[in-house]
């Protein structure tokens, strides 16, 4: 390149290469609008939850945080038969972790949570860790409220060719594969989770769940909400 005494500032901005200034322009613009953008809610919800996998929890801890929660869960995190509250006590530690972080983060909506997950509450993420693995500590209960009892044994059919591969033959979920416990859940908690997730209010579900409910009638959601709350409880047929 021929030297014209301009510095590197002096030729991006001179009149001339223009051409080959506006691309450089525009290269640089694109790497600092990528520099500068705030990371989205699913990356940041990632980023916190690989931070609280590398926790150590203290469980005591989390019991000091729990009388929070305990406010709308239950003492011993049981729920109640409205389902607005489910069932928590029992619940997978990393389960309970990826959804808190989750709600904290925006990437699932639910606005009292949203404010119990937010850093104003549990500040730390050693904070999510610690609750997390108090709640799970807890024993479910077997008194949940299971649903009408309808169309059950056609549900316990779908649930064994759709669901169990998943989440265990008795809804016992898994922890290393963030797969929840659904198993003596409430039931109105189970059969509103499956409608947010067929009309797109559960964004942080897998993406199996809508595909594999989206053709399933109201019938035949609450049968198959029924029977997962019957699982593993005093009301399973």
């Amino acid at each position: 390149m021929e030297d014209d005494g301009l510095s590197f500032e002096g030729w991006l901005y001179s009149g001339k290469r223009c051409g080959t200034q506006l691309l450089l322009l525009a290269a640089l613009s694109v790497a600092a609008s990528a520099a500068t953008e705030p990371p989205s809610p699913a990356v940041r919800a990632a980023e916190e939850l690989r931070e609280a996998l590398r926790t150590s929890p203290d469980s005591a801890h989390g019991a000091q945080l729990f009388h929070i929660c305990a406010e709308c869960h239950g003492a011993h995190g049981e729920g109640n038969a409205s389902g607005w509250p489910p069932q928590i006590a029992g619940q997978h530690p990393r389960v309970i972790a990826k959804e808190l972080i989750d709600f904290r983060t925006g990437v699932r909506w639910y606005d009292p949570m949203q404010r119990i997950a937010g850093r104003h509450v549990l500040q730390r993420t050693q904070d999510l860790a610690d609750v997390a693995a108090y709640v799970a500590g807890l024993t479910p209960s077997s008194a949940t409220t299971p649903g009408p009892g309808r169309h059950l044994e056609q549900a316990g059919e779908y649930y064994t060719r759709r669901c169990e591969w998943c989440h265990g033959p008795q809804g016992e979920g898994n922890d290393a594969r963030f797969v929840p416990r659904v198993a003596g859940q409430q039931y109105e908690y189970l059969l509103r989770q499956l409608q947010d997730a067929r009309e797109g209010r559960r964004p942080n579900m897998q993406a199996q769940h809508p595909r594999l409910i989206t053709s399933r009638s109201m019938d035949e959601l609450a049968g198959l909400a029924d029977y997962m709350a019957r699982l593993g409880s005093a009301a399973q047929q």
